[in-house]
């Protein structure tokens, strides 16, 4: 996702937010206990689509790019595909 990164306390107040909409319930009913996660992950998106500019990001003056895992610490494999435009 992408977001504001100048100041680190939106990190954290994203992370409570997302906690505080979708908790960890007992009376979920996926077995594997995550539910939560793959919540988190539909409302976030699992993809972004970026400007790059003779080889840099094109963001807004605070923005980052965030890779953000909703039901880990898990090893992960991303993907990065270029397209000329």
């Amino acid at each position: 996702t992408i977001n504001e990164n100048a100041d680190p306390d939106v990190k954290v107040d994203l992370k409570l937010g997302m906690n505080e909409t979708f908790p960890n319930r007992a009376d979920y009913v996926h077995m594997e206990g995550n539910s939560d996660g793959h919540m988190k992950s539909s409302v976030v998106g699992a993809s972004e689509m970026l400007i790059l500019a003779n080889g840099k990001l094109i963001l807004g003056t605070w923005q980052s790019v965030y890779f953000a895992e909703f039901d880990g610490p898990r090893h992960r494999t991303f993907y990065v595909k270029l397209l000329e435009g």
